[in-house]
């Protein structure tokens, strides 16, 4: 994404929109206790650039299901704060789309 295509996503946020996003940019995940739950689950050390990456996707990851939780609320007309009974719902539909994609990379890799 272009600097320019940026500024104009950007000013095109609602209040709330722009507020969201400005939470997701200063929010970042301890690295120590990445690297810590990283090294106890795989059993071995983990490297800092490692536990970059793992943070890093662990970011994305919990920005998705939050706007798909949004988008629960939204379509269940609930207002407030999000509940766990919208990421719960949220996280099946993130599940079942990645299901989905994975199906169509194994039919483009395999074939018809």
């Amino acid at each position: 994404m272009t600097d320019l295509q940026k500024r104009i996503l950007l000013e095109n946020f609602s209040n709330e929109q722009l507020q969201r996003y400005e939470g997701y940019r200063r929010s970042a995940l301890n690295r120590t206790n990445v690297k810590r739950l990283v090294s106890h689950v795989l059993n071995q050390q983990c490297s800092q650039t490692m536990s970059i990456v793992v943070a890093g996707f662990t970011k994305v990851y919990v920005g998705e299901i939050i706007e798909k939780a949004r988008e629960v609320m939204e379509e269940w007309g609930h207002t407030g704060a999000i509940r766990p009974e919208h990421l719960r719902e949220a996280d099946r539909r993130y599940k079942k789309e990645k299901a989905g994609m994975a199906r169509a990379g194994r039919r483009l890799a395999i074939g018809p």
